[in-house]
């Protein structure tokens, strides 16, 4: 008797395993269809394709810019100045590339130009500073 029940749990295992084999009515029509034909004559599964969105590729462009740190004054009450390439730009300001500036006060007074790609650079009043970096190319 308990051999029995353990062949009746082996063929319900062995049922359970067929009927995952194919998953749906669709499969089981193509390999019954294809079961008595040659190579040739076969039928394919449909392929789905999942739409996907289009690669935009990131373009970059190698930039160089030189920076003439003119002078820097400090102000007690407000934000520090600075004139680079001739211009005045308050402490925090963006440059026309998008580069931020930021005037650091310690044993010396310099200027930090931080990049867009995140390279910083610092300088004092009087020195320039020929940077090279990757820029974003807009598409």
């Amino acid at each position: 008797m308990l051999a029995t029940a353990l062949a009746g749990a082996g063929v319900a295992a062995q049922a359970a395993e067929l009927a995952t084999l194919f998953t749906t009515p669709e499969e089981r029509r193509i390999i019954n269809s294809n079961r008595y034909k040659t190579d040739d004559e076969r039928t394919t599964a449909p392929v789905r394709a999942e739409a996907e969105p289009p690669v935009q590729q990131l373009l970059r462009e190698e930039v160089t810019r030189e920076y003439r740190i003119s002078g820097i004054t400090l102000s007690p009450e407000g934000a520090h100045t600075v004139w680079i390439n001739s211009t005045l730009y308050n402490d925090g300001d963006e440059l026309e590339d998008r580069s931020k500036i930021k005037v650091i006060v310690g044993d010396s007074v310099r200027v930090r130009i931080t990049l867009p790609d995140g390279q910083q650079y610092f300088a004092t009043s009087g020195e320039k500073l020929q940077v090279t970096y990757l820029a974003r190319i807009e598409n």
